[in-house]
């Protein structure tokens, strides 16, 4: 049977783990949790796999924590993947998005663009402005915003996390499947290769540089 297979990626308190959870139906991910945890359901008879990554690039962590969390990101989606989707809360300022997906990039490959889409979550807070997603993205001060949409092909979906509508879910899971049949089925990631004289990306948060292995 085929599996949808999702990674979730996003900075702490981005309502990531929340989204995996509507995802899922149950509450199977917590905030904070200390490594990649999986959980899987079925939603119209389509078996559904959602991966909860940490925020990798989260100060705090050091070498030797930032090293078993990409060990267990990369056994997690040796099976391929669906979709990335890299979880941005409305109605709140950019933080290290983008650096997670240059992250996201460099650890996978290329490649792994075409299965990135950004979810929006808080949607709610939308409702005391009476805008739709696409009217509050629109003026000039949101364009840090439509930039990241942008790089990611245009690709995004919202959640209302205080509304557990099925509808959503089902709604996501039907772009998944539709960015799927356009790029001929899940992305697989060539194997990353460990070693001393691996390529290294440096990216500089919070003031310190972290090295980001490239994969080849």
């Amino acid at each position: 049977m085929l599996v949808i297979r999702i990674l979730l990626m996003g900075r702490n308190s981005c309502g990531k783990s929340s989204s995996g959870n509507l995802i899922l139906g149950e509450k199977r991910f917590k905030r904070h949790e200390s490594g990649v945890c999986e959980g899987q359901t079925q939603i119209r008879g389509q078996q559904v796999a959602v991966i909860d990554c940490p925020d990798l690039l989260d100060p705090d962590l050091n070498e030797e924590q930032l090293e078993m969390m990409e060990e267990q990101l990369v056994s997690g989606c040796s099976a391929g993947l669906s979709s990335v989707l890299l979880i941005v809360p409305l109605e709140k300022p950019l933080q290290n998005e983008q650096k997670i997906l240059d992250y996201i990039k460099c650890l996978f490959g290329a490649e792994v663009q075409k299965y990135i889409m950004i979810l929006f979550t808080h949607e709610d807070d939308l409702e005391d402005l009476d805008q739709t997603t696409d009217e509050y993205l629109k003026p000039k001060d949101h364009e840090d915003l439509q930039r990241l949409v942008t790089e990611c092909g245009g690709k995004s979906h919202c959640f209302s996390n205080m509304k557990k509508v099925k509808a959503q879910v089902e709604d996501l899971l039907q772009k998944i499947e539709g960015m799927m049949t356009e790029n001929g089925g899940k992305f697989f990631m060539k194997q990353m290769q460990r070693s001393n004289s691996m390529d290294v990306l440096n990216v500089s948060f919070s003031g310190k540089s972290l090295p980001y292995p490239v994969s080849r």
